[in-house]
């Protein structure tokens, strides 16, 4: 797994779903942070779209998303990745 999610290239604009929540939401900024055990943790700051399901349960969703986190999450399958590039992952 550690080695697919090398292959998944993230660029401010892309959108991302998150199929537990069935939300959308647009890459729109990456962040350098400085963490204890690692040297350098990247963040992407998240701008979700609210879904229009009325019925739908209220998750709370985080704004900013670890990197390797959320390359994780769309090799498994639990985000899907829609690039502006137009490149797609697949399993």
């Amino acid at each position: 797994m550690y080695e697919k999610q090398k292959h998944v290239i993230l660029h401010v604009g892309d959108i991302v779903y998150d199929l537990f929540t069935n939300r959308a939401g647009i890459l729109v900024k990456r962040d350098r942070r400085i963490d204890m055990v690692k040297d350098d943790i990247y963040m992407w700051e998240v701008k979700w779209i609210k879904s229009d399901r009325p019925n739908e349960l209220e998750v709370p969703i985080i704004d900013y998303l670890e990197e390797e986190g959320l390359k994780m999450s769309i090799v498994v399958g639990v985000i899907e990745l829609h690039s502006i590039t137009g490149d797609t992952y697949e399993l």
